[in-house]
């Protein structure tokens, strides 16, 4: 999936955040704290994955559009090679 300027953006402040989270789950596991440790580390991963496979608003009238084709009679699937 290609990020355009915006995308690229959106996942470098995710990375930021993310990694201010897993030093905190660092931290609390250095301290003995492994419960919270892990519980932040968790969230540090879930903040990237969503941010990595959740669609993004601009995506969502697009692929409303194209199940919409694809129901019509006569439509084709948006990933049909049939013409």
């Amino acid at each position: 999936m290609a990020r355009g300027l915006i995308g690229t953006i959106e996942l470098m402040v995710a990375v930021v955040l993310a990694a201010r989270v897993t030093l905190l789950g660092v931290d609390n596991l250095a301290r003995g704290q492994t419960v919270i440790g892990a519980v932040f580390l968790g969230l540090a991963v879930a903040l990237l994955v969503i941010e990595w496979v959740a669609p993004s608003p601009t995506d969502i009238p697009g692929a409303i559009a194209g199940r919409a084709r694809s129901a019509l009679p006569g439509g084709k699937p948006p990933d049909s090679d049939e013409d």
